[in-house]
């Protein structure tokens, strides 16, 4: 079975064929893989409406990097549960539009700054059209992402977590044949709150606010700055860019923290994390709770699991106590 038939048996609704794919990608290896990569690409295919944090892409991707614990035999549990969220998703058709706009045929010179200049003065359209003739002209490159990525990083508190999840997601395979789908999902995204102007670089890096951050108990913010501590520690063309956004939301957070009395969190380790993410994972599905508490859960734990690869000895179960509750 192919990763295109995949595809379309999402589209279609037809969970019982999907599940035989899940039964191979359970087996790990290269099945495992394709599967993981179009569940994304179906994720930013689709013509989502509603709140942003509650994108299927934050959580497929979430999944996907807890499934890498145990690439061998990952969880069947795990698996489904991806297919069972994104099987009633409506998605956009991307790809007939990039065929009229190349149907059209494309100007001898299209700039980037004209592309900028329309995302940042909220002229969707207008950036669409551009984006698209920058695409093919581009013959097909990332870069149409990365720039439309730049412009929404202007805006953290609403897009950061999600340009962090669509970046990684990308990074996953980089199929030259998927890149359209994620910088239309982008524009779609940074459609629903205004774009402020650039701001001023701060002289401040992620590493130099993360004990207060851990401190101030406030999960959403613990997830929102190490989506940004990856990032800025990240390998991108416009890097340079993305860390001036970055330097200038902690600097914001930075004077929030300031007034505020933080004590080293001293709660004792009585919960039931076992560092086994998967199983946690599994938990977290089993609850009857909404989707939305569901995903919010699942992107707390990732988020932990990569603060105890990198910082072992920091003290996180306060907010593990916020999965099991």
């Amino acid at each position: 079975m192919s990763e295109v038939s995949l595809f379309e048996l999402l589209k279609e609704g037809d969970i019982d064929n999907c599940y035989q794919f899940s039964d191979k990608a359970s087996l790990g290896g290269k099945d495992l893989v394709e599967y993981l990569n179009t569940l994304l690409y179906y994720s930013v295919s689709i013509d989502w409406t509603s709140d942003i944090k509650d994108h299927p892409l934050i959580v497929i991707n979430s999944i996907k990097n807890i499934l890498s614990d145990n690439r061998n035999k990952p969880s069947k549990i795990l698996l489904n549960y991806c297919l069972d969220i994104l099987i009633k998703g409506t998605i956009r058709d991307d790809i007939k539009y990039i065929d009229e706009i190349k149907n059209e045929g494309i100007a001898s010179t299209v700039f980037v700054g004209n592309l900028e200049d329309s995302l940042q003065s909220g002229d969707w359209d207008k950036a669409k059209i551009l984006a698209a003739k920058i695409f093919l002209a581009s013959d097909r490159s990332r870069a149409v992402i990365d720039t439309i990525a730049d412009i929404g990083l202007q805006n953290i508190e609403h897009n950061g977590v999600f340009i962090f999840h669509l970046l990684r997601a990308f990074h996953f395979k980089q199929e030259k044949s998927q890149t359209w789908s994620y910088a239309c999902c982008l524009i779609e995204i940074l459609r629903s709150k205004p774009i402020p102007y650039p701001h001023t670089r701060k002289e401040l890096k992620p590493n130099e606010l993360f004990d207060q951050i851990i401190a101030c108990r406030n999960p959403d913010l613990l997830v929102s700055y190490m989506a940004m501590f990856r990032i800025w520690d990240g390998d991108y063309v416009r890097q340079n860019s993305y860390n001036r956004e970055i330097s200038h939301w902690l600097s914001t957070k930075q004077s929030l923290l300031k007034k505020m009395k933080i004590k080293e969190s001293k709660i004792a380790s009585d919960n039931d994390m076992d560092n086994n993410y998967i199983k946690i994972t599994e938990k977290i599905i089993s609850q009857r709770v909404s989707f939305g508490q569901i995903l919010k859960k699942i992107t707390i734990l990732e988020t932990i699991r990569y603060i105890t690869k990198i910082r072992p000895d920091k003290n996180l179960y306060y907010y593990a106590g916020q999965l099991i509750s």
